[in-house]
């Protein structure tokens, strides 16, 4: 038995479309699958999200874990914030997020896909970080922060 070759796009966009309704307020896109366009780029606030994996091994037969990692990376112009504290709101909708269970389906517009089938759940493992870089330069006036999670799911094939 091997790895299902539908696995890491389910997967990738089961975590993506989790993320990206928490967005909300400031402008999201997911790396790899959306362009910064200008408008983004223009935004006073602004998220990243980036999603690694899956990491697949198979301790018996045919029944495997798949480990992915997640993080979101928040940009706030400081020049157009009313309140220093919007990348932290934003940081803490993300954190609230990452540290639920993610469920998997089988998203796409391949042949077998139907977004309305389970698959499993991603649960966090370990902590779920939230990172503050703080203003990167003087001059510009942007800081960052990123929220960081790692998950891991079990399946049968």
């Amino acid at each position: 038995m091997s790895v299902n070759p539908n696995w890491a796009r389910w997967v990738f966009a089961s975590v993506a479309n989790h993320l990206k309704t928490v967005a909300g307020a400031p402008p999201a896109i997911v790396e790899g699958i959306e362009d910064r366009d200008e408008a983004f780029e223009r935004s006073p606030d602004r998220c990243e999200i980036r999603i690694t994996g899956p990491f697949t091994s198979e301790p018996s037969s045919g029944f495997y874990e798949l480990e992915v990692f997640a993080n979101v990376l928040v940009t706030s112009n400081l020049s157009h914030q009313k309140n220093g504290y919007d990348s932290h709101k934003y940081l803490g909708l993300f954190h609230e997020a990452m540290d639920q269970v993610i469920p998997v389906y089988k998203f796409g517009a391949e042949l077998g896909d139907d977004p309305l089938v389970f698959v499993g759940c991603l649960s966090p493992r370990g902590k779920v970080s939230v990172y503050h870089f703080g203003q990167l330069e003087k001059s510009t006036r942007i800081k960052q922060g990123l929220v960081d999670a790692k998950y891991m799911m079990e399946l049968s094939e």
